[in-house]
């Protein structure tokens, strides 16, 4: 499980990890990339545009984007709090 969030200033260093890990998780403003126990992200509303572009069109095949995180402990409870 995860227990660290890394966070990374630049697309290179992020680019590096995300190379790495199987899956990308855009959760809107933030790319994450799993490597090891580390999460690794980056926030998208501190880089400019272009760069943004050149980040999703590198992980375009990687990247899962995350409408909603509901947290649960079982089925029937997030069946309940998906339904709010």
């Amino acid at each position: 499980m995860v227990q660290e969030f890394l966070e990374v200033d630049d697309m290179e260093t992020f680019r590096l990890v995300a190379e790495q890990s199987p899956l990308i998780i855009r959760l809107d403003p933030y790319l994450f990339a799993q490597y090891f126990a580390g999460m690794f992200y980056i926030n998208l509303a501190k880089l400019e545009r272009e760069d943004v572009r050149k980040l999703f069109e590198m992980l375009r095949g990687k990247m899962v984007l995350v409408k909603r995180v509901i947290k649960a402990t079982s089925i029937s409870e997030f069946m309940e709090k998906s339904e709010g």
